[in-house]
């Protein structure tokens, strides 16, 4: 099975998670040497990158990254500060990581980088010695019995071939098995090699006196060939280089920008805040911390095929805009833009010296009557569709297209199961014959004696399609049935938008509107009465105000204190005020767009 997108989905999330930029991935192990199992798991290595500042810490945050197998995904990085210092030792891990010959992410220049940085650090002594090591702790803590794993057997060999091949060749040893081991022992290793990629990784195989041979003849082989190599010295300038190289490398690289943590770990991030109820002041002990920030792209991705507009979890979250994104939403007085401009102080986590340049000032307009005001009446809108959800749930099983047919009787119809049932007739008896100019009408014809093979009124398969038989001439329909297909449409539309919104809603808001009893999403309410609140504000103050003077009433209409019709027409009130306010405003029609142009050019150059 093809794991390539569940594998770049993991390493996008572990971005995300650890706020990193993953610079480099490849498969380590049996995978990659291979002579992998059926069951082997994807050893997925990494190396990858914090933001610049954040090296220069007293105290650094850690420099691996380790996650629980899951599946068969089993992910494991490092930082490149430690891979730099590790590759100045010729550590034996990293230097087949950088040779792997399945790669699943690598950014531009890095393997280039890291190869030649590999070179020029090399220490033939110290890298056999990693593989002579190896050989050795597997050899005698997993080889000693009648019988052993091929596995065992293959990992000492292969360490074996690797320390042969680094000392003769002075230079770092092949990743697959077959380039190390050549010609030799052709028939032995292929039935190893055979055994190893159909069996499970922990069965086990008879000894091999011909493998065993070859493995004590090169331990002997291996103690001669270091007498032949002397130690390197440490070459740490190297790695010094290599690791400003690839800072700088990592602050311009398209993968940073494609991701929450890449963003936040680029020297692009221009700022970031906590937003949302903690920044209005309408927060509690268990509310959600809400992430949103700027961030300046590189011209080469701009300026490309694919340039990038913002970044976002999946439950957005946590969102952040490109400046060229930032820059429209503001021209446009959006107010989740908007209110980044003026965050509490105690909800900024990073801003950038060039933030400054954009102030309120500078696009506070006229506009913003209408913004918010739409803004808001979006929200009531939003809080009547949560009504409408609560005051009418959904059954869990979707109803059948069968529950929107009816029989025709009189001036009237009854529902066809009830009719059915009532007369003692089987469904799976009945025949649909489609009446010619009036569709949506069917004959019903019923086979008491099953002899005619009618195929019944609903797929069994899909129940939402109705079957038509084939009826012989002479036969009389014993009821007329109407299919109101529109409804079932209608029905399966909100069946399905409920489900959907059980499954993503947030259980602790849900059981608050539950429990205040209102019958309406209350946080709702309250947030469409605090863009009224801070519209107003702007349109008599010229001021944007975040952080909320009323928070105490605020949070009253969020435990649901007061009816739903009292909040709305006192919303609907506000509006017209609003309106008014802002017709009297000396605020500008809309933003200085040639002005603001150049404060963003300004910021882009900085």
């Amino acid at each position: 099975m093809d794991r390539l997108g569940d594998i770049n989905e993991l390493l996008e999330s572990l971005e995300r998670k650890h706020q990193v930029t993953i610079l480099y991935a490849c498969e380590s192990g049996s995978r990659a040497w291979g002579f992998a199992s059926p069951d082997s798991d994807y050893d997925i290595r990494f190396l990858y990158a914090r933001r610049e500042p954040e090296y220069l810490r007293v105290f650094p945050g850690g420099d691996t990254i380790e996650v629980a197998i899951e599946d068969d995904l089993d992910p494991g990085g490092w930082d490149i500060k430690k891979a730099a210092g590790l590759l100045a030792k010729s550590n034996g891990a990293l230097v087949e990581w950088l040779h792997s010959p399945i790669v699943y992410r690598a950014e531009k220049g890095f393997l280039e980088l890291w190869q030649k940085a590999a070179r020029d650090a090399f220490s033939p002594h110290a890298n056999a010695s990693h593989y002579r090591g190896l050989a050795v702790q597997i050899w005698k803590g997993k080889c000693q019995g009648d019988q052993l794993r091929a596995k065992d057997y293959l990992y000492v060999l292969r360490a074996l071939f690797s320390a042969e091949w680094v000392l003769e060749n002075q230079s770092p040893a092949p990743v697959n098995f077959n380039d190390l081991r050549g010609e030799r022992m052709a028939e032995a290793f292929e039935e190893l090699l055979e055994w190893k990629s159909r069996s499970g990784e922990s069965e086990l195989m008879p000894r091999s006196a011909l493998i065993d041979k070859v493995i004590e003849t090169t331990f002997a082989k291996l103690e001669s060939l270091f007498e032949t190599v002397g130690r390197r010295p440490l070459l740490s300038q190297v790695c010094e280089r290599l690791f400003r190289k690839t800072l700088a490398l990592s602050n311009e690289s398209p993968a940073a920008f494609r991701s929450i943590g890449g963003v936040r770990a680029s020297r692009g991030l221009l700022f970031d805040a906590v937003a949302g109820s903690r920044a209005y002041g309408t927060n509690h002990a268990r509310s959600d911390e809400d992430r949103r920030g700027i961030f300046v792209a590189p011209n080469e991705i701009m300026l490309g095929f694919e340039p990038v507009t913002q970044v976002s979890d999946e439950k957005s979250d946590e969102v952040y805009y490109e400046l060229r994104r930032f820059g429209e939403l503001l021209l446009k007085n959006n107010p989740n833009a908007l209110e980044l401009l003026a965050m509490p102080e105690d909800c900024i986590r990073f801003q950038a010296p060039a933030f400054s340049l954009l102030t309120p000032s500078l696009f506070l307009s006229k506009l913003c009557g209408q913004t918010y005001a739409n803004y808001a009446m979006g929200q009531i809108r939003k809080a009547r569709g949560l009504n409408k959800k609560i005051v009418n749930p959904q059954p869990e099983k979707r109803k059948s297209l069968l529950d929107f047919c009816y029989v025709l009787e009189g001036q009237g119809s009854v529902a066809l199961t009830d009719w059915l049932h009532e007369r003692g007739l089987l469904e799976s008896r009945c025949g649909l014959v489609g009446v010619e100019h009036a569709p949506g009408t069917y004959a019903l014809f019923y086979d008491e004696s099953s002899s005619f093979g009618y195929r019944g009124i609903v797929s069994k398969k899909d129940d939402s399609a109705l079957l038509c038989s084939s009826v012989p001439r002479e036969a009389r329909p014993i009821a007329w049935v109407s299919c109101n297909s529109d409804a079932y449409k209608a029905h399966c539309k909100s069946h399905r938008e409920y489900w959907q919104w059980v499954e993503l809603r947030n259980e602790e808001r849900y059981q608050t509107n539950t429990e205040h009893g209102r019958g309406y999403d209350s946080k709702n309410l309250m947030h469409t009465l605090r863009l009224l609140d801070m519209a107003e504000e702007i349109a008599t103050e010229g001021l944007l105000r975040v952080r909320r003077p009323n928070r105490e009433w605020l949070m009253r209409v969020r435990a649901g204190e007061f009816g739903y019709e009292e909040l709305v027409a006192r919303a609907e009130e506000q509006v017209q005020r609003v309106e008014e306010a802002f017709a009297k405003s000396t605020l500008p029609d809309r933003p200085d767009e040639a002005k603001v142009s150049e404060v963003l050019h300004e910021i882009r150059n900085q």
